[in-house]
């Protein structure tokens, strides 16, 4: 059984719903029993009726490859009852298409990019302390994180924090409970998740993995990203970013190492299972590109294959992820 939540915040990432969390953590109690819960954000420049059909037509064909696995599993871990929480934040200057505001869509980077990590910091946060607290405390819980681009940073920046609640003791987990992020395209830093960084408290999460993708068809990360950092950062080097250069090699050391393939258009969900670190790199740049020289995906001029992340060996391998121990 699945439920789905669509959960709309503010520029500051707070829920303007007084209703919201009582509704979410009236889903996370009896009689539901959730056991699996997806947490969604998009990134940058996506308007509420983009979310919508973003978060409906990933989880529709990702719980597509769920089901295939509940059938033919790969491990004894296929999805249970879940509840679907899609987090919609204001990523663009104004969500009226015909607005002349949008003119400037290209110079809210920086405001994007901060209010993301607020997304996080708060709304996104919020949900997943509200997860941890709503249940019996007996139940363990698998609680799986997926954002695209700037929503990378949402998810990060609230698993930053929720760890620092658990190591205080402010939160406590049920035994069992894994965590799994999904950084689809992620656009922040490449050394943002090292020890010491923005999000360097993430690898101290017990029972976490992070499943990321890179790919070189990527011109948002790769051209256009650096060269915002070099505006910002006018004397020291553009910074990489995570969805284009893949995670530095401290980060990879820190989380304890990291798996790294190829996407093709033969990966299966059961290919997964030999992905066994903290750490999984998917490189979508062959994919990406047999799709933009096949026609099946259209270039999104400037961005290029930024947003290219439905199709069936990416679900595959998220479905694969998410259900490997």
């Amino acid at each position: 059984m699945s439920h789905y939540l669509i959960v709309p915040t503010n520029e500051n990432g707070v829920v303007f719903d007084p209703t919201m969390t009582s509704s979410v953590a009236t889903a996370l109690g009896a009689p539901f029993g959730f056991e699996d819960i997806y947490v969604y954000s998009h990134g940058w420049s996506t308007d509420g009726d983009q979310a919508m059909g973003t978060y409906n037509r990933f989880s529709v064909d990702l719980a597509r490859r769920n089901l295939l696995l509940a059938t033919n599993p790969p491990t004894k871990t296929w999805a249970r009852n879940s509840l679907g929480i899609g987090i919609h934040w204001p990523s663009e200057v104004t969500e009226d298409p015909n607005s002349p505001l949008n003119a400037v869509q290209l110079f809210s980077f920086y405001t994007m990019e901060h209010r993301a990590e607020a997304v996080g910091k708060n709304a996104i946060y919020a949900m997943v302390r509200l997860i941890l607290t709503s249940g019996d405390g007996a139940t363990a819980l698998r609680i799986f994180l997926i954002g695209h681009s700037f929503g990378c940073k949402a998810v990060c920046a609230a698993l930053n924090d929720v760890q620092l609640d658990i190591a205080d003791g402010t939160i406590s987990v049920p035994e069992g409970t894994l965590f799994r992020a999904v950084l689809l395209q992620g656009a922040t830093d490449n050394d943002n998740l090292e020890k010491g960084d923005i999000y360097g408290n993430m690898v101290a999460l017990e029972n976490l993995r992070v499943l990321l993708t890179k790919s070189s068809q990527d011109e948002a990360l790769g051209t256009w990203y650096p060269a915002a950092g070099k505006l910002a950062n006018l004397f020291h080097a553009p910074p990489s970013a995570l969805g284009s250069a893949g995670p530095t090699q401290q980060t990879i050391t820190d989380f304890g190492g990291a798996d790294s393939f190829v996407v093709s258009a033969a990966n299966t969900a059961s290919d997964m299972t030999q992905y066994e670190k903290p750490m999984v790199i998917a490189d979508l740049s062959t994919v990406h590109a047999a799709r933009k020289a096949s026609g099946t995906y259209t270039s999104g001029g400037l961005s290029g294959s930024h947003s290219d992340i439905f199709f069936d060996p990416l679900y595959d391998i998220v479905a694969g992820f998410l259900f490997t121990p």
